[in-house]
């Protein structure tokens, strides 16, 4: 306690006491006379007693804080074991699942195994691995059993942990038998693909042997008829060789007829010759000879004319054995090669025969198999019926994929919205001539740096006379310019040392040290604000951020950055929980879910993908990232709720498993924009189903018109509506009625299998959901305000990749929450940033404790000025 020394007189007398506990409110009132060292003592004593008080109750803190830690520790290792049972009993829910997919498919390879005549020892397998899966069933639900009553119960730790080793034992035990079950079945389903490829092949062999087979007939058939023809042409050779011999033969006749003709024409000519010469003539000469001679003569012109005529006939026949020689010369050329090609066909048909035989003997080897093939045909048969059932299935499945692949060719290479198309405007873009505009943004806050620039000394002088210019104004004009850049903060804190002898007070004296976020960093909290606006506001990866501060004459390491993200946690975590309360005391709130990926759980054996939820209600908004995408993770969502709240959402299950398990406390309203969604789907890919489509899109349509028009004379805060409100609330109410009724009509008239039938049954099955904004005015009747808070963090996963961790994870929702929520509100993130972390590194670098001052919905109108985006 400091006492002035202007209070403290000159006569000051000491007093001998060992023990002064005595105080001012027991000795009386002080009057003037009284001690004043006394006083002082007392005074002392009182300081002492404060100060081993406040010792005490830091000791006390300290034990209580080390104490909140521990429990906290013991939290979370309870809150891991439950994890843990939670994450085993999904594993022995989708182990039940597998099972029973296993137990059809072994159904499944059975029958193929028995159409393949499998021998016995595989269908026994088959029997052992129904029975193992009936085992396994059994001892599945005894899992469940065991589970159920290890998560009910509140007894000690110990059974709980006998009950989890047990259950692990019992997973590996189900692991590894399902290992085996699922290598048997790709032992199985080889073995049907070997016997389906053995079949096909024999059954090409088989085609080929009859096209073989074919080919030999018709050679065989060539061979004969060219055999006939040569025999043919044979037969015409040997007539030929008879006719030319019976031609030599009568020409030698004649040619020795005609020898003896000229050897009688000789002697008759000399004797004519030689009676000539003795002057004799037929009438001197006896009557005999001279008969003789007029018959010789007779003869011999006889001859002659015969003669002649054998010439010619000779000549004509030298001229026909000319020909027929060359014809024989032809014919044995012909003949020679008929012979040659005859020995050729006779070679040829000996290995074709060679070969026919022995393609006999092939056949007659594969008669078996034939028959064997032939049963096998009968059951391909009935393989082919139930394949023409499937084909058809299959060709249902096709257009079905065909119109999946025309969504999403247009949702890939297509417009990015769903909005039809409409008759195109005559009215111009942009500013409209004579329409009132805006002004220039005026920018008051910015701050001003004034800069005063003159004209160089020489110029200021006139250039003829050198008289000096006099001032006259200035012009005015102004440039907005922007910096950016890093710097140090040098901090001098200077010590100040006492000049007195007093030993009661500090020898030293300095200014106290500047706050820090975080100990033992040399950076501030505008770095760190930055870092995080960079990083979750502006949706930027940690090396693109690392880069942009390195540009920024800041170099740091993007590991430097990845590593403090845990740091942070503590600091922003109770804002995302304060989040989550304020929304459940909302009475509209928007849910939805889209996919991510933390990359840890891929090193576990686990899959990656991952959803990030959202929940949107009117100022605020909540990230929640979870493996599952489950009733449960709906339940840590919208589960709390303290009144009765209305959950926009489209028509996943989840949201319906748990409006069932909360009996009431939610009620869902599903979402138009899905509905409407159905019909363009289904006429994707089908000109004949466009007309068709837009009718029921302009029905939708009227019934947005309708609660548009509805809306319009709405007053929440009115205890009862004016007229035009319940003039459009019947409108609206008529026009539901008729859309539900048109939808009943049309799908009693489609056929089974009709494609419209799809999105009419939708309609039909969620009508009670999809009415709820008719009774309910507050209600929207899409859920778009939950997609568009998802657009920013569906950017932000598609620039990261996602997570590396599961806490990244859970802190990248948490931020996205505390940002969704800042810039739902209209408030700077930046600026809030930097003001909160400068108020956490104030508080210890721990968050403060009033978080009243830091929400939207419970800051002062002042402050959320001050941290607006537009001050």
């Amino acid at each position: 306690m400091a006492v002035r020394a202007k209070d403290v007189g000159a006569d000051l007398r000491l007093v001998e006491q060992a023990d002064v506990t005595v105080s001012q409110s027991e000795a009386g009132p002080v009057d003037e006379g009284c001690d004043w060292r006394l006083l002082y003592e007392r005074e002392v004593v009182r300081a002492e007693a404060a100060e081993a008080q406040a010792e005490q109750w830091r000791r006390a803190e300290i034990a209580a804080r080390s104490e909140l830690g521990s429990l906290k520790g013991i939290f979370q290792a309870n809150r891991n074991k439950l994890i843990e049972a939670r994450d085993e009993a999904a594993a022995i829910r989708r182990a039940s699942k597998n099972a029973v997919s296993l137990q059809e498919e072994v159904q499944r390879l059975t029958e193929l195994l028995a159409a393949a005549r499998v021998d016995p020892g595989k269908r026994s397998t088959a029997v052992s691995l129904r029975m193992q899966i009936a085992e396994l069933r059994e001892e599945n639900g005894w899992l469940r059993e065991r589970l159920s009553e290890s998560l009910g119960s509140d007894g000690s730790h110990g059974r709980g942990k006998g009950n989890r080793n047990a259950l692990a034992e019992r997973s590996r035990n189900r692991g590894e038998l399902i290992k085996s079950l699922r290598t048997e079945r790709g032992g199985l389903r080889k073995e049907v693909t070997r016997l389906n490829r053995e079949l096909v092949r024999l059954q090409g062999r088989l085609e080929r042997q009859k096209a073989q087979s074919e080919s030999f007939k018709a050679t065989i058939r060539t061979l004969h008829d060219e055999g006939v023809g040569l025999r043919r042409q044979l037969r015409y050779h040997r007539d030929q060789t008879d006719t030319v011999r019976s031609l030599s033969e009568e020409l030698k006749w004649l040619r020795w007829n005609l020898q003896g003709s000229e050897a009688r024409r000789k002697k008759l000519t000399e004797r004519i010759v030689k009676l000539r010469a003795n002057g004799a003539t037929l009438s001197s000469l006896p009557t005999d000879e001279a008969a003789q001679l007029r018959n010789a003569l007779r003869r011999s012109r006889r001859q002659k004319t015969t003669i002649r005529s054998l010439m010619r006939e000779n000549a004509r026949l030298r001229k026909s054995v000319r020909v027929s020689l060359q014809r024989r010369q032809t014919s044995d050329v012909r003949a020679a090669g008929l012979r040659t090609r005859n020995k050729e066909l006779s070679r040829s048909l000996s290995d074709k025969d060679v070969e026919l035989r022995k393609a006999l003997r092939r056949s007659r080897r594969q008669k078996t198999t034939i028959k064997s093939l032939r049963m096998a045909n009968g059951r391909l048969c009935k393989a082919v019926h139930k394949s023409k059932s499937r084909k058809e299935a299959l060709e249902a499945e096709l257009a079905e994929v065909r119109a999946s692949r025309a969504v999403l060719s247009k949702w890939l290479y297509g417009g990015g919205g769903e909005q039809q198309d409409k008759p195109r405007s005559t009215r111009r873009r942009g500013q409209q001539r004579g329409a009132p505009g805006h002004g220039r943004t005026q920018r008051g806050a910015l701050e001003e740096r004034v800069e005063v620039h003159n004209p160089s000394p020489a110029a200021r002088v006139c250039a003829g006379c050198g008289q000096a210019y006099t001032a006259n104004g200035s012009e005015v004009s102004t440039l907005v310019e922007i910096e950016v850049a890093a710097h140090k903060r040098v901090i001098h804190r200077r010590r100040w040392r006492r000049s007195c002898g007093c030993a009661d007070f500090p020898r030293e004296v300095s200014a106290p040290p500047v706050p820090r976020l975080f100990l033992n960093t040399p950076y501030g909290t505008s770095v760190w604000a930055r870092f995080l606006f960079e990083r979750y506001a502006c949706l930027r990866p940690l090396h693109r951020v690392a880069g942009w501060l390195s540009e920024q004459g800041l170099a740091i390491s993007p590991g430097t950055l990845g590593d403090s993200v845990h740091r942070f946690v503590p600091l922003f975590e109770g804002l995302a929980q304060a989040i989550l309360a304020h929304q459940n005391e909302a009475v509209v709130r928007h849910g939805d879910e889209t996919g991510w990926r933390i990359q840890s759980l891929r090193e576990a054996g686990r899959s990656p993908r991952a959803w990030l939820w959202t929940s949107v209600s009117e100022d605020a908004v909540y990230f929640h990232i979870d493996p599952s995408r489950s009733a449960e993770v709906a339940k840590k969502l919208f589960g709390a709720a303290t009144r009765v709240q209305w959950l926009v959402c489209d028509r996943h299950s989840a949201y319906a498993s748990m409006a069932r398990e909360l009996d009431g406390a939610v009620i869902l309203s599903l979402c138009w924009a899905h509905q409407r969604r159905d019909f363009i789907h289904c006429a994707a890919g089908e000109v004949g189903l466009t007309q068709w489509c837009q009718e029921w899109i302009v029905r939708i349509g009227s019934i947005y018109r309708l609660n548009k028009a509805r809306l319009a004379h709405h007053d929440p805060g009115a205890g009862r509506q004016p007229e035009a409100f319940t003039v459009a609330q019947q409108a609206l109410e008529s026009a539901v009625k008729r859309l539900f009724a048109d939808a009943e009509r049309e799908l009693a008239e489609l056929a089974d299998g009709a494609p419209q039938t799809k999105p009419l049954s939708s309609l039909l099955r969620h009508r009670e959901g999809l009415c709820v904004f008719v009774e309910r005015p507050q209600v929207p009747m899409d859920n778009n305000a939950a997609e568009r808070a998802l657009r920013s963090a569906v950017i932000g996963r598609r620039l990261s990749f996602g997570s590396d961790s599961e806490s990244g994870a859970a802190f990248t929702a948490v931020m996205y929450s505390v940002v969704g929520t800042l810039a739902l509100n209209g408030i700077d993130v930046r600026r809030w940033l930097e003001a909160w972390l400068g108020a956490c590194a104030g508080n210890g670098g721990q968050a403060p404790p009033d978080l009243s001052a830091w929400l939207p919905w419970s800051m002062s109108e002042s402050r959320r000025r001050a941290l607006s985006r537009a001050p």
